[in-house]
């Protein structure tokens, strides 16, 4: 059996070190064989019909793949589980989503069950794990998340230019051949300043303009340049408006780290010298309840007006 143990190494190897009981016997290897491995703990079993090798760490995307590898050419990873596959979230529901054809009985073991029809623009492959595409993922999140988090990974998606709303419109009117397609509304609103070609640096700064709406304050312009009393660029602003020179930086995480903290307290200072106020905002801001980033603004408002 040397030689139907290096073909199915080999073939794991491609797979995140899983191998399914279909793939195994077309090695050479019986179910007698199979089973003599898991109980000598040579293989570990992940869903039925489908095995890890012994020595490769267990993952999550290992739990996305198994199903798929248990009804190859049917099941594909999506919803919830795509979402996290793609980077718009940053966890993954302990039983992965999968979605297989319409008509299809198949019950997926070890994963969440969706039937839906897809088409070959609707899904492609992340290494080994076929998964439904962005927008067919935004799609059908938005059958399932409420507006909040549906915002959030749509923010994710186009803010990584991943995606376009228009390619997301596309997706959608694929998807109306299945009934009881839910979410468009919510969808359509995610969408919506992303239609206006907003493209400011961070998904941060979309959510920060729609909270500014919220609170009553005027549409701010975004990348304002300020420039000194000689014509020469001093820095950029992320969002504020220029004729009450008043600014608001969003200090993401990414962009605004400690190595940028002097050169950014800089440009600051050198902003503030000619007559603006800035106020810095961060996710911490954005979160429901949170009143300080609003008072500080209702506060300067008036004297900046």
């Amino acid at each position: 059996m040397a030689l139907a143990d290096r073909t199915i190494a080999v073939q794991a190897s491609t797979q995140l070190g899983l191998i399914s009981m279909t793939q195994a016997r077309a090695a050479g290897l019986t179910p007698r064989q199979v089973k003599h491995r898991l109980a000598t703990g040579t293989w570990v079993r992940v869903v039925r019909g489908v095995y890890r090798l012994a020595g490769v760490p267990p993952t999550w995307q290992q739990l996305a793949l198994a199903p798929c590898l248990a009804h190859p050419d049917l099941a594909v990873v999506s919803l919830l589980t795509a979402s996290r596959l793609h980077g718009l979230q940053s966890s993954a529901p302990l039983l992965p989503d999968v979605t297989v054809p319409m008509g299809q009985n198949t019950r997926v073991s070890g994963a969440t069950t969706h039937r839906a029809r897809l088409t070959p623009l609707d899904t492609v492959r992340m290494g080994p794990i076929p998964v439904t595409t962005v927008e067919r993922t935004l799609v059908d999140c938005a059958a399932v998340l409420g507006p909040v988090q549906l915002q959030r990974i749509v923010d994710a998606a186009m803010h990584s230019k991943r995606t376009s709303a228009r390619a997301v419109d596309a997706a959608w009117d694929r998807s109306q051949r299945a009934p009881g397609r839910w979410g468009h509304q919510k969808l359509l609103a995610a969408l919506e300043d992303w239609r206006e070609g907003l493209a400011p640096d961070t998904a941060g700064e979309v959510r920060l303009i729609r909270v500014l709406r919220q609170w009553g304050f005027p549409e701010p312009e975004r990348q304002i340049v300020v420039f000194d009393p000689s014509g020469e660029a001093v820095g950029r602003v992320d969002l504020g408006w220029s004729t009450h020179r008043v600014g608001l930086e969003y200090d993401s995480e990414r962009w605004h780290g400690p190595e940028r903290w002097n050169h950014d307290e800089r440009r600051h200072q050198a902003i503030e010298a000619l007559g603006w106020t800035l106020l810095h905002a961060d996710k911490a801001d954005l979160r429901p309840g949170q009143r300080g980033l609003r008072q500080d603004l209702e506060r300067i408002w008036p004297s900046a007006a």
